[in-house]
């Protein structure tokens, strides 16, 4: 009786949130759902049903299906360096001890800096063959100003800016682990590298899956930094599907791509919660 109390007061907590969730995300995105299948003015007036012929429209655009390429390519770099990076540095520092706060005080503290401030002090580190970068290194890079050397930076910038959050997450989890079943493994035996693969690494394997599905979702909705480092250039060779969404959807008033992609990332979203349920009952 006590256990269904503290439930209904942990829901009467989430409440405001929920219901400014639905209000502002879940609704536009449900409503934006049902109008991808009918022709939507520029004012929000439903014109008629259009079937699936929005669909057909965006992806015979080429901008589309090169944003989706783009967007590949970041995910492709940037998911296994950020997932790399963060269980290196989380694995490094899990034993807790006295001078622990210094790696989690520096690894963390980028949290408290905005994107759009790193994304302009990034634009100015690595704009031009003088940059800060090629001064530094001693190289002569056009980081911005070339296709692969601006996918590059967008993947730096994209692993600094999830670095601290994930490393966080990580980090604590390795520290949740019963330290009585990591003597015991070491009592069975078990060196450092097995005992981290096959004790340690499968205990945290909830939080290393769901940082993965972040840096997955974040490599898939990154659009901000483009528009302050790139503008999707050069050659349109960093434009991703939210940048796309981004020019199509607020710059021009495109109703039709606007409504088609909230239902495509809708579905995307969906499946992947359903996979991660299914995963979850099965152990």
């Amino acid at each position: 009786m006590k256990t269904k109390r503290n439930d209904n007061r942990a829901y009467l907590y989430l409440a405001p949130a929920m219901l400014l969730a639905g209000l502002f995300c879940w609704f536009p995105a449900i409503r934006g759902f049902i109008q991808s299948f009918f022709t939507v003015s520029h004012s929000g007036d439903v014109l008629g049903f259009a079937g699936l012929s929005n669909y057909r429209t965006l992806f015979s655009d080429k901008a589309f299906t090169n944003s989706v390429g783009n967007t590949l390519r970041f995910a492709l770099f940037f998911v296994p360096l950020n997932t790399f990076l963060t269980l290196l540095a989380a694995s490094l520092t899990r034993r807790k001890s006295r001078l622990s706060f210094i790696p989690e005080y520096i690894f963390f503290v980028p949290v408290a800096v905005s994107l759009s401030a790193y994304s302009l002090l990034f634009r100015e580190m690595f704009r031009g063959s003088a940059s800060v970068i090629n001064r530094i290194f001693g190289t002569d890079l056009g980081w911005i100003t070339t296709s692969g050397g601006a996918m590059a930076t967008l993947v730096i910038l994209g692993v600094f800016l999830d670095f601290g959050i994930d490393y966080i997450l990580l980090m604590c989890a390795f520290r949740t682990i019963d330290r009585n079943v990591i003597e015991a493994a070491r009592m069975d035996g078990a060196g450092g590298w097995r005992l981290f693969f096959q004790i340690e690494l499968p205990q945290i394997r909830e939080t290393f899956l769901a940082t993965l599905f972040l840096a997955v979702k974040d490599a898939i909705l990154i659009s901000a930094p483009i528009i302050i480092l790139t503008e999707g250039g050069p050659y349109r060779s960093t434009e991703t599907i939210m940048f796309y969404y981004y020019v199509e959807a607020f710059r021009s008033g495109n109703r039709a791509v606007q409504n088609s992609l909230t239902a495509i990332v809708m579905t995307l979203a969906a499946i992947a919660f359903a996979i991660m349920g299914a995963k979850r009952r099965d152990r």
